[in-house]
């Protein structure tokens, strides 16, 4: 990513309290981080959470609402956008930057005071800068925080560089740049996922902010790891989880040779390139049929993961919860994937066709 241009970077510090109810957009600069929730803060799975829009042109409020219905594709969450009466979101469009509450912090907010704000909306934003922020702030709104907030971020800040660009930008003092930037979340209050500079909830960083020059591009849709994280916490159907291991069920190939297996992660989420936890085996010299028949696979410890998949999986879209799965201690759902490269060892190249969580 190249420098950063003032004019075109619009986004949201963030600002916590005791309770972590409120991230606050007060300049031309939106920092984050991976997809990751506060866990004091979720909404209960299932919720229809009730949203009333202030002060836009019906031109921005259908924009607000088309792109707040994004998360409802993935999440077991519902906005359910009225004109009057009490509502669970109020979303104001008037100058002074945009921001919102995270999650049920957003019930503290009295009835006539916004819970989230977008500072710069008019019937001539384009459509990825609706979707860049307002894809975003709903994100907060449903419990998710910032990148640069999570626990696992480990961000190596240029901070010098970080407080210049921000006091030139933004007029921010170094104590503001702390709160809204460099703060960490306790882990001991979040779920988060391993880092993901391609999350919705992670701002442009440009390489002049970090020490080793890693940065993060624009972000203006949900990555694949937030579409899988969210219906992990708000699931659509099946058991919802509160720990973060699971397993992919996987084909590999190494040359004429193929087998099926699975393989566990201690934490799953955006494990992309990284070899599991426990891999075994379930057929060799072949790749399973996974669907319509239930099965089984034994790791060397003795825990054993069953599954059962229906039988039309296949052809149902990636993301659909597809059957369940468990082993000694815990349930799963099952969602299909997208056959994508999970991992390689020793010459070996393992695709993920399902994933239990």
């Amino acid at each position: 990513m190249g420098s950063i241009a003032k004019e075109a970077f619009k986004g949201c510090g963030q600002i916590s309290t005791p309770f972590i109810p409120r991230v606050k957009s007060t300049g031309n600069n939106d920092h984050g981080e991976e997809l990751a929730l506060d866990t004091r803060s979720l909404w209960p799975n299932g919720s229809v959470l009730t949203v009333k829009i202030v002060g836009a042109s019906d031109f921005v409020k259908s924009k607000i609402q088309q792109f707040a219905n994004v998360w409802s594709e993935f999440a077991n969450l519902t906005f359910s956008f009225v004109d009057n009466g009490d509502t669970d979101i109020r979303v104001f469009v008037v100058p002074g930057g945009s921001w919102s509450y995270i999650g049920t912090g957003c019930k503290g907010v009295p009835q006539d005071q916004p819970t989230m704000n977008f500072g710069w909306f008019n019937d001539q934003t384009a459509d990825d800068e609706f979707s860049r922020v307002v894809i975003h702030e709903f994100g907060h709104a449903i419990g998710c925080i910032h990148e640069q907030a999570s626990p696992v971020a480990n961000i190596p800040w240029n901070k010098p560089v970080v407080y210049e660009y921000y006091l030139k930008n933004d007029g921010w003092n170094q104590a503001q740049v702390d709160s809204n930037v460099f703060a960490v979340a306790d882990q001991a209050n979040t779920i988060e996922t391993t880092f993901d500079r391609t999350s919705i909830m992670e701002y442009p960083i440009d390489p002049s902010w970090t020490l080793d020059g890693s940065s993060a591009g624009w972000n203006r849709v949900l990555s694949d790891q937030d579409k899988t994280f969210i219906m992990q916490r708000y699931p659509k159907t099946g058991i919802v989880r509160t720990t973060n291991d699971g397993v992919y069920l996987v084909n590999c190939f190494k040359g004429d040779q193929i087998s099926s297996g699975i393989a566990y992660y201690s934490f799953l989420g955006n494990n992309d390139g990284q070899q599991p936890t426990a891999y075994v085996d379930v057929a060799k010299g072949k790749n399973i049929t996974w669907e319509g028949t239930p099965g089984s696979g034994t790791f060397p410890d003795g825990n054993v993961v069953r599954w059962s998949i229906v039988a039309n999986a296949g052809s149902l879209p990636t993301y659909s919860n597809v059957g369940t799965a468990s082993n000694l201690q815990e349930h799963w759902n099952v969602y299909k994937d997208s056959y994508r490269l999970l991992y390689e060892v020793d010459g070996w190249k393992c695709y993920t066709v399902y994933w239990c969580f």
